[in-house]
């Protein structure tokens, strides 16, 4: 089995990116692969405990995935195990852990590390993936993270 590992700094404090890590009603704007729509879930990372979302894709194919929320230390780390759920039962699990840190020139660092992979699907995870959903997260932190301050 592989590890992917991503870096991402954010314009915004630590707190407020843990919330977008964690909240469900945030998690619904970020989670999943570009054009992908949660049709159903209960995604919330906030506790340790089962969770789940029904993906629907740009095309219409859903796809349920899920796990359990192993470890919450707000507003630093959560970590949560994800399979996909198959015809014949749950695919191969992976260990996904979110670590959030105060930068010294402010704002956060955000680092991913996704273990238990098939090395054949790093590359998919990562491009088709988390490089998205990343992106969209960093959007709506940043501009959450404006608007607070604008309306101060």
């Amino acid at each position: 089995m592989a590890m992917l590992t991503m870096q991402r700094v954010f314009d915004a404090p630590p707190v407020k990116v843990f919330e977008f890590l964690t909240q469900s009603e945030n998690l619904l704007n970020w989670w999943g692969p570009e054009g992908t729509v949660i049709r159903d879930h209960n995604l919330d990372f906030s506790k340790v405990g089962p969770w789940f979302a029904v993906m629907v894709g740009p095309e219409g194919g859903s796809a349920k995935v899920g796990g359990q929320v192993l470890e919450v230390t707000a507003p630093h780390a959560v970590e949560l195990t994800l399979s996909f759920e198959m015809e014949d039962g749950r695919g191969p699990e992976s260990t996904i852990r979110f670590e959030v840190s105060a930068r010294d020139t402010g704002g956060s660092h955000l680092t991913l590390t996704q273990t238990g992979l098939d090395p054949a699907h790093i590359e998919d995870m990562m491009n088709k993936g988390w490089n998205a959903a990343l992106l969209r997260l960093e959007n709506l932190v940043t501009k959450t993270n404006k608007g607070s301050t604008n309306n101060g």
